[in-house]
């Protein structure tokens, strides 16, 4: 597979409490809005939405994320990232006015392309070091995450620090592209209080 353009982001599902096999990891849940930053072999950066159905290109709307990106980001990427701000959700649309009122930030939790190849097969624990390798510089940053313990803890301690759930993500996930929409995936679990 060949990095020619945006690609359908993986999904993950509601967890419902079933027994969970296997090694698994424990993300924060961001309350923004997903971001699929893509760097060509050209060099050429471009950032899009997750609703491909829309044609979500903010590429120019959100220039001067390209402009810092085009400092560290390698060319033949595709990052999936979630676009947040300083001053929260509310102000997400702001960062792609003129004169924002926040500044931007963006998470990291995986990568689709890498050296313009595709990745996806890898699992999530060997997709987690190339991240790691890329060298982020602000406002990206690589999501924090960490060996899931107990997940009504986990969850407790990510609300309990400001955030909207956790995501739990088994360590040997692919990740999945479909041609034609969103894939999801019982291997990424979605857990927000109250579930």
């Amino acid at each position: 597979m060949q990095l020619k353009g945006p690609v359908w982001l993986m999904q993950p599902i509601p967890y419902f409490g079933e027994p969970l096999k296997g090694d698994w990891i424990v993300e924060p849940k961001v309350d923004g809005w997903r971001l699929e930053v893509i760097r060509y072999p050209c060099g050429r950066i471009e950032l899009w939405g997750r609703r491909l159905e829309k044609k979500p290109n903010w590429t120019e709307r959100l220039s001067s994320l390209t402009k810092m990106a085009e400092k560290f980001l390698p060319e033949g990427i595709i990052l999936d990232t979630e676009l947040y701000s300083t001053e929260g959700r509310q102000l997400i649309p702001s960062l792609f006015a003129k004169v924002p009122k926040a500044e931007p930030l963006i998470y990291v939790f995986d990568v689709i392309f890498y050296q313009g190849k595709f990745v996806g097969k890898l699992p999530l624990w060997r997709r987690k070091e190339i991240l790691q390798k890329i060298g982020l510089q602000p406002p990206f940053y690589l999501i924090e995450w960490d060996a899931l313990r107990n997940v009504n803890e986990d969850l407790r301690e990510m609300v309990k620090r400001g955030y909207e759930g956790i995501v739990i993500k088994k360590l040997s996930s692919t990740y999945e592209i479909a041609k034609d929409g969103p894939m999801a995936t019982a291997d990424w679990r979605k857990i927000k209080p109250g579930r």
